[in-house]
């Protein structure tokens, strides 16, 4: 059922999903002696709503996750019985703070950070919606003179309104 509350509970579980990821939480380079576990992150590095890097001073890596729904395209579903839920993310990464460690990996951090993302996410079913997420952008850019980011989207499909009375 897409309506507010799945919405938040799809958001919920991804950001679950992400923060008990070890090798997602060492990815985002965060200063160790304050920030123990992904948990930690919520509200500093992994954000629900869309921050603007300019608004952050420390150089850093930021994750930003949204979901978005539309009615599918009324020529195919004429009841709207179905809709498209999509999970956003942006992987902020100032331009100081790109470099990952070499044993780890060449990639720069948001490269890393998106290839963890999709593996974790692409083709499954287990965060929301009644079908699979697929992949269906995944683009880099400059922010700012400051901040690089790479721009992910998933897609899935779910029903427009539960069809039970009670959930």
């Amino acid at each position: 059922m897409a309506n507010s509350t799945s919405i938040s509970d799809f958001k919920k579980n991804v950001v679950d999903a992400i923060t008990h990821d070890d090798t997602i939480f060492y990815a985002f380079g965060a200063d160790k002696d304050k920030y123990e576990n992904g948990g930690d992150l919520i509200g500093t590095h992994i954000l629900t709503y869309n921050k603007i890097p300019d608004t952050v001073e420390t150089v850093s890596t930021y994750m930003t996750i949204m979901v978005h729904t539309k009615v599918f395209d009324s020529r195919y579903d004429r009841n709207k019985t179905f809709v498209i839920p999509r999970l956003e993310f942006y992987i902020y990464s100032h331009f100081k703070h790109m470099q990952m460690d070499r044993e780890i990996t060449k990639d720069n951090r948001c490269d890393y950070i998106s290839m963890l993302i999709d593996n974790m996410f692409n083709g499954s079913s287990e965060y929301g919606g009644i079908g699979e997420l697929k992949l269906s952008l995944n683009e880099e850019g400059a922010y700012n003179k400051d901040f690089l980011y790479r721009h992910m989207v998933f897609e899935t499909v779910d029903l427009n309104k539960s069809f039970c009375e009670y959930e």
